[in-house]
């Protein structure tokens, strides 16, 4: 707890922290707002199907669609965290003051779980809000929902400061980031339609993205005759989980080797 401590000290006076968490949490909020005004609007009629869209259960997987597109804000500020630290050499100083090498890992990897962990309770309070405003209904099915919410932000965050613990620059690592999720998306999307498989669909980062997909954009693709072949849930979440963990070993063995 007192490495997350010195984490808060930094951040609560740290003005790039609070403008990126509220352009996450504003825009978001602002999103939803407009796509559930747009719902209901269309939806008015003897049906109301789709204002049903932002109600429970159907809220927690639409409205993990789009979390998933902002979640690139809160990946933005943990590169510029993490590459400010060596920028301005204050990981040296911390070796320096008496911190072990794993401390200042184990710093950040603590900060992208609490940052993971705050963006999911979030969500949550998010969904509950808008589900009740529409109609209500059980809250809790579909809430594994919020679980994969909590992957996904796990899982981007862990790569994220994976990118800039080896790269160290802030500018570049986001642009490596950005290239890396349209290269990843690309290729995923090619190697499923090449074999009609869902092997792609395993890829570090398109693991948890396919935990939150468009549910409408695949019925329609079935209706379509355009479906493939889905991965297991579970196998998406094993694969999830082992790459935070392979993150995770490969900057321990950095930054216990190399010279910081």
């Amino acid at each position: 707890m007192n490495l997350l401590r010195i984490e808060w000290l930094k951040l609560r006076r740290y003005n790039t922290f609070w403008i990126l968490s509220s352009l996450f949490a504003g825009l978001f909020l602002f999103w939803n707002y407009g796509v559930n005004k747009s719902f209901v609007s269309l939806g008015k009629g003897p049906a109301n199907l789709l204002s049903s869209t932002y109600s429970f259960p159907q809220i927690w997987g639409n409205m993990g669609y789009l979390y998933s597109w902002f979640v690139i804000f809160l990946c933005v500020f943990v590169i510029i965290s993490i590459s400010n630290e060596f920028t301005y050499r204050t990981n040296r100083q911390h070796i320096i003051d008496g911190m072990e090498r794993l401390d200042f890992l184990h710093a950040k990897a603590l900060l992208v779980l609490t940052i993971s962990l705050s963006a999911t309770a979030f969500f949550i309070v998010t969904g509950f809000v808008f589900g009740f405003l529409n109609g209500g209904g059980n809250p809790f099915e579909n809430f594994e929902k919020v679980g994969y919410v909590f992957l996904y932000t796990l899982n981007y965050l862990s790569f994220s400061a994976f990118l800039a613990f080896f790269i160290k620059r802030s500018g570049l690592s986001i642009m490596l980031l950005l290239a890396y999720i349209l290269m990843e998306t690309i290729l995923s999307g090619l190697i499923n339609w090449k074999f009609n498989t869902y092997v792609g669909n395993l890829m570090p980062l398109q693991s948890s993205d396919e935990l939150l997909p468009l549910n409408a954009l695949k019925a329609l693709n079935n209706i379509a005759g355009n479906a493939k072949p889905d991965a297991p849930v579970y196998l998406l979440v094993i694969f999830s989980l082992v790459y935070i963990g392979l993150y995770y070993l490969l900057l321990r063995r950095k930054i216990t080797t190399a010279d910081l």
